[in-house]
């Protein structure tokens, strides 16, 4: 008995003993599989197999943004970084002669880095998977892989405005910003999402989906091109160019100059990334009597009567006030003849702020789109850097932005590109309540999620009798046989001096003056606003242009004009075209042109690509905005003691980002709460 209870007593150790070196093996195991496999399981299978030259993010990660027609506007590709650390090494002669050959890099460069006094050492940056997995099979002790989504955006600086981009994967502008957590599976927070019916997975967050957008691709680059073009031949310094559909509110076309390339944001001032469509706010000028004349007309409406209701003051029209191509209003400002009809009744101060907030002009932001989130000088200052500990953004979108109400009775109306084209068409749509939007629809796998227009948000509402009134107003303004309308005013930026006046050619048109101004002839520096509806019976696109510090002649025809008669045409035809999801394997092969052509850019590029040759190599990454804990872990791998002052958010670092950090042994951080 008693020899049997000290066996008995002996087993248990050897029992526990295998269990643990079962765990450890199981351990081992998930780490190999996390170290050299991909998120399936799966080991790349080298060269010769295009499912390792390329790799499209699936399942989990941040997905694709795709335009109305399924066309490519962002896509995600899986990349690696390797680093080494030294003191794990058997060889490191053996290590960097192998690597140097995979990466084609100077093997004495890496040779140095790995003999170096640091912990840690980069072998390659943001590498393709095949160069990562090449590495990996040779199973060298010592020397780990990190995956990474890398972004690219294969249209450049298409719809640059509204597709955003990414830094450290976080969205920081435009969709990539506000519709971030649906792109990376981090749940849905948006009601019309919920509303669309979207998979469980999707709006809890434990899976990710596709966008589609209203944009048009095609429509899009014409009409950038274009502004572009009338940018140039009228000097401008900046333009805005947004086509819209009335009874929706789809933004099929937006074109912000300057513009930018999201693939190299960085480089890009915060003045071109801005988005002026948004932004900028504009003084009406001369297309003020637009909506003094709806305004009038929906005050005698609501009073019931046919002439002008209380605080309404008429204003009487010449008998033959002659329709010239421009149109004095008031000294520096011109109305195209369109307009010389419209407010000949003016109504109170307070009766247009209220109809001006009914119909949205003096809504700012109204779209599912961020203003300026980002800038490179003090990045975190905006909504788009308030992150969580784990480095995840928390704050949902923004909610649309009402601007200050006027209290000088001489002040005159404002309003962003957007919110004046939004009022427009409020104004022509037969009294619908809509809310402009870009998304159209998500999608994942072969399903396909179409969401709700956005309706019934904010009391804007047009009274339909006001509606059906404007488009007649219209009719008469455009001429008979017009089935477009066109109104243009002109703001002039420089008035001239009368003594610096360049004399009007003999026998040419004279700009007409309602108000007895004098007209400036020749080009002069102007702001631009066009407003364009196509067809006026039943509207089915309408379009905003705004140029600003453009060299325009008073008395010549406008060419903002030539550029909206061009586009509501192509735009109308766009709208008509209907386009089905393509096939994975159609996905598939595009995907693979998009990969190539993100490599030849990078190639290209004439930044270098961050590759550690040595320890000169190796440079302060940029890590303001972040919260402590990720700032940290951002910094870990590079061996350097972190300070830290303050609490909150990174707002200045040393050394600076990029700083090399050869014989840097410490990093000072400034943190703040961020407003």
């Amino acid at each position: 008995m008693k020899k049997r209870a000290i066996e008995g007593r002996d087993r248990r150790p050897v029992m526990v003993g295998g269990i643990l070196l079962l765990v450890a093996a199981v351990f081992t195991v998930v780490a190999i599989r996390s170290q050299f496999f991909d998120e399936s399981g799966q080991q790349g299978a080298g060269d010769g197999q295009k499912e390792e030259q390329v790799s499209a993010v699936r399942g989990g990660g941040r997905r694709n943004i795709y335009d109305r027609n399924f066309m490519e506007l962002a896509v995600s590709f899986q990349r690696s970084s390797l680093y080494a650390r030294p003191l794990e090494l058997d060889a490191p002669e053996d290590v960097a002669r192998k690597v140097a050959k995979i990466l084609e890099l100077d093997e004495k460069s890496i040779l140095s880095a790995l003999k170096g006094e640091r912990s840690f050492a980069w072998l390659g940056r943001d590498l393709s998977r095949d160069k990562a997995v090449k590495i990996a099979d040779l199973n060298l002790k010592g020397v780990y892989r990190i995956n990474q989504v890398q972004r690219f955006y294969p249209g450049n600086q298409l719809g640059a405005h509204v597709i955003g981009f990414l830094k450290d994967e976080q969205g920081l502008a435009g969709v990539e910003f506000y519709y971030d957590s649906v792109l990376r599976g981090g749940g849905v927070y948006d009601p019309r999402l919920a509303a669309a019916g979207v998979s469980r997975k999707i709006a809890e967050g434990s899976d990710s989906a596709s966008l589609i957008l209203t944009l048009d691709i095609h429509l899009q680059d014409i009409l950038e091109q274009k502004l572009k073009g009338l940018a140039l031949s009228t000097g401008a310094k900046a333009g805005v160019a947004v086509l819209m559909v009335p009874a929706t509110g789809e933004i099929i076309g937006l074109a912000s100059l300057p513009d930018y390339d999201p693939n190299r944001f960085w480089e890009f001032s915060t003045e071109a990334r801005r988005n002026r469509a948004i932004e900028d706010v504009l003084d009406l000028g001369a297309m003020d009597r637009l909506f003094q004349a709806a305004a009038a007309m929906d005050n005698r409406l609501g009073k019931g009567k046919s002439e002008v209701a209380g605080g309404g003051e008429p204003v009487p029209e010449p008998e033959a006030t002659p329709r010239a191509v421009w149109n004095v209003v008031q000294e520096g400002r011109y109305i195209s003849p369109e307009g010389v009809g419209f407010a000949q009744t003016v109504v109170g101060r307070d009766d247009f702020n209220a109809f001006a907030d009914r119909i949205g002009l003096t809504v700012k932001g109204e779209v599912d789109l961020p203003e300026a989130m980002f800038a490179l000088k003090d990045l975190g200052a905006g909504p788009a850097n308030r992150m969580a500990e784990g480095g995840q953004t928390v704050s949902p979108p923004p909610p649309a932005k009402v601007m200050a109400p006027h209290v000088d009775k001489d002040s005159v109306p404002t309003a962003t590109p957007l919110a004046l084209l939004s009022a427009f068409c409020r104004l022509v749509n037969g009294g619908q309540v809509m809310t402009p939007h870009v998304l159209r629809a998500v999608w994942q796998d072969e399903q396909v999620w179409d969401v709700p227009v956005r309706r019934g948000i904010g009391e804007f509402a047009v009274r339909p009798e006001v509606s059906v009134g404007m488009r007649n107003e219209m009719k008469k303004a455009a001429g008979p046989g017009r089935g477009t309308f066109v109104i243009e005013s002109l703001l002039q930026k420089d008035l001239v001096p009368q003594s610096q006046v360049k004399p009007a050619a003999e026998g040419a048109p004279q700009p007409a003056s309602e108000a007895g101004e004098k007209a400036v002839t020749g080009p002069v520096v102007m702001e631009s606003i066009l407003l364009g509806l196509a067809p006026l019976e039943n509207p089915e696109i309408a379009m905003i242009v705004v140029l600003e510090g453009a060299h325009l002649d008073p008395q010549a025809k406008s060419p903002v004009r030539d550029l909206a008669e061009e586009m509501m045409p192509q735009a109308r035809t766009a709208l008509q075209h209907q386009v089905k999801p393509p096939s994975a394997k159609e996905l598939a092969v595009r995907e693979v042109g998009y990969y190539k052509k993100m490599e030849l850019v990078q190639a290209q590029s004439a930044l270098p690509a961050a590759l550690a040759q040595g320890p000169q190599g190796l440079v302060m990454p940029d890590v303001r905005g972040m919260s402590g804990r990720k700032a940290m872990q951002v910094l870990q791998p590079y061996g350097v003691r972190l300070q830290i002052a303050g609490s909150g958010q990174v707002a200045s670092q040393y050394p600076l980002a990029g700083a090399a950090l050869r014989g840097v042994e410490q990093c000072v951080l400034h943190l703040k709460t961020m407003q």
